[in-house]
């Protein structure tokens, strides 16, 4: 026992002995040198955020995205007849896209309209009702002198009331069908597929000559301005608002980085990723972004 007790110090100053110029070559290890929780521990207490920039360079990925995209549709039902843009066309907030067969609807507003500007029964009308008021107004020195029969003078009144209905109706006629011109020009309208927005058509869902049905026409996106989304995780929630000035450094060659701000920050927490989102308006007058590329934000520091 004795021998087996004086064995141990022997043999750590024989180990201590043999490892002492491999520390002494490779410098005294410490636990951060392994540990790398113990290293951003560190950096932290050494006012270091090397480490912070990196994971939040890493957490800043975004997506680039179309500020709108219209499913272009018709209210109502029919076959095109013409196709009045391409893929790829830039659009006009209220440019004509497509449009269906309308004869009818155009027969329609034709005939509504020559009624509409028909101005003859209402003429008609008026110059019975002021042969009416001449004829009481020329016996006025007999009904004066009694020398009319109170039928007689009935007879005129009631001819003069009734010219003067006939009058007022004839106009309410006309005011009936503008009425009418107005609602056939509507339908007609409903046959003309206009572009809701200033954008791209991006595709074309249907063509002349197919049924639309409650289907879609054509897609298009607006991309100026572009949405860029961006998730955060949450321990972030509350460092940035809205008005925040960022920079948008984009994935795809030959793509400036381009100054933008933040227009919203969600105030819901995704669960399950533990994470928020938040929207950046990027102007995009010419239309050099591309919608769908990837990018990574950098934010500012408010001055």
């Amino acid at each position: 026992m004795r021998h087996i007790v004086l064995a141990v110090p022997v043999l750590g100053v024989v180990l201590a002995g043999a490892l002492s110029p491999a520390i002494a070559q490779t410098g005294a290890a410490t636990p951060a040198d392994h540990d790398p929780f113990a290293q951003l521990l560190e950096n932290a207490r050494q006012g270091n955020d090397s480490g912070e920039q990196q994971v939040g360079a890493e957490q800043n990925v975004c997506q680039v995205s179309a500020s709108e995209l219209v499913e272009l549709a018709s209210p109502v039902d029919g076959v095109i007849h013409a196709m009045h843009a391409s893929r790829g066309q830039r659009v006009k907030k209220g440019e004509l896209i497509a449009e269906l067969q309308a004869d009818v609807e155009k027969a329609q507003v034709n005939y509504a309209q020559v009624r509409a500007q028909s101005q003859s029964s209402v003429a008609a009308r008026k110059r019975q009702l002021e042969f009416t008021e001449r004829r009481i107004k020329r016996t006025e020195k007999l009904r004066a002198a009694k020398l009319m029969t109170q039928e007689e003078i009935d007879t005129l009144e009631t001819d003069r009331d009734s010219a003067r209905l006939d009058y007022e109706a004839a106009k309410e006629n006309i005011t009936i069908m503008k009425a009418e011109l107005a609602l056939s020009r509507a339908q007609l309208a409903d046959r003309m597929i206009k572009s809701p927005i200033d954008g791209v058509l991006i595709e074309k869902l249907l063509t002349v000559g197919e049924q639309v049905d409650g289907k879609a026409i054509a897609l298009i996106a607006q991309l100026d301005p572009l949405f860029v989304e961006v998730s955060l995780p949450v321990a972030r929630f509350g460092k940035y608002q809205k008005g925040q000035k960022v920079v948008v450094h984009f994935d795809g060659p030959n793509l400036r980085s381009s100054q933008a701000e933040i227009s919203l920050v969600d105030q819901i927490v995704e669960p399950k990723s533990k994470t928020f989102g938040m929207r950046i308006v990027l102007p995009n007058p010419d239309l050099a972004i591309p919608a769908g590329i990837g990018c990574h934000i950098e934010f500012l520091s408010p001055k």
